[in-house]
């Protein structure tokens, strides 16, 4: 018993022809009856009846059909399997705020690893990616906080990624050496993702602050260009700010902002195929990380 016989059984079964079976698998209608012969000879019994003119599924036949689904199945799976298992496909979300520089020299590292297929997103927030990683839909996440402990997610400690003002070269701010809360009085404040947990203890930092002008934008990267060109002051975790926009922005401290705890975690699935992977993209962002810090 082999796929070619499993498929030409399926097949004559569904469309209820020799002949129609031929034409879609594209070989000769005797080469569709030897098939089936050798399949009836090796299980001793009939797989067809003939009805009038047409065929349909003997008793045993009817049995053998749910067989022969769950075999093809289970063979097509294992084939997968060996392919993922020689070249392993690693799904990697990231909370919003890391600069796209920064993804991009992250990737540039993980692609020098041999055979490994790679997909990446931005989620919509730690929480969010949490989700993704529980249902398996990811299997390595950057988040601001980690998942209840589950046996079949690994979570390490990374670093800190404080959150910093931006503003452009020409905003009055940008000549003072720190930034105070009350510095945002009558400003224009550029935000991402503002209905985030993050925001929520960043707005917390800001009563009793007043007329404080929000500017809500898509993204980290269209909050850095807003800021550049002197629209307003952007807060935005520090490893959203590459050298690229050190050159045009402004990035000060906010000491009240700065103080929020904002650490990255790197959770991770413990699957054997990927761990080898993993431990080096993991490696990748820590070292990364140690040469932009000196």
């Amino acid at each position: 018993m082999d796929k070619t016989q499993l498929e030409t059984f399926l097949t004559i079964a569904e469309h209820k022809s020799y002949s129609k079976a031929a034409t879609l698998l594209n070989v000769t209608q005797p080469t569709i009856t030897a098939r089936i012969k050798n399949l009836e000879n090796e299980l001793s019994c009939p797989l067809f009846t003939k009805v009038g003119r047409d065929i349909a599924l003997s008793k045993e036949g009817t049995v053998f059909f749910e067989y022969a689904t769950n075999i093809l199945t289970y063979m097509n799976h294992s084939k997968e399997v060996a392919k993922y298992t020689k070249y392993p496909e690693i799904r990697i979300g990231f909370s919003p705020g890391y600069s796209y520089s920064f993804i991009t020299e992250l990737l540039d590292a993980v692609i020098s690893i041999d055979n490994l297929n790679i997909t990446i997103m931005e989620g919509l927030d730690s929480c969010n990616l949490n989700e993704q990683i529980l249902a398996g839909d990811l299997d390595l996440v950057f988040t601001r906080n980690i998942q209840s402990h589950r046996p079949e997610i690994a979570a390490e400690y990374l670093f800190d990624n404080k959150l910093v003002a931006v503003l452009g070269q020409n905003h009055p701010l940008a000549k003072k050496k720190f930034l105070t809360p009350h510095d945002l009085q009558n400003e224009t404040l550029i935000s991402y993702r503002r209905n985030s947990n993050l925001w929520r203890e960043i707005d917390q930092r800001l009563i009793g602050i007043s007329n404080i002008k929000r500017l809500e934008v898509d993204n980290n990267e269209m909050l850095k260009t807003i800021a550049e060109n002197g629209l307003g002051i952007g807060i935005t975790p520090s490893l959203g700010i590459n050298k690229l926009n050190e050159s045009k922005l402004i990035v000060k401290d906010i000491q009240e902002i700065g103080n929020i705890p904002n650490r990255v975690y790197v959770q991770y699935r413990k699957n054997s195929i990927i761990a080898a992977p993993i431990k080096k993209i993991i490696y990748s962002i820590i070292n990364h990380e140690m040469k932009t810090s000196i």
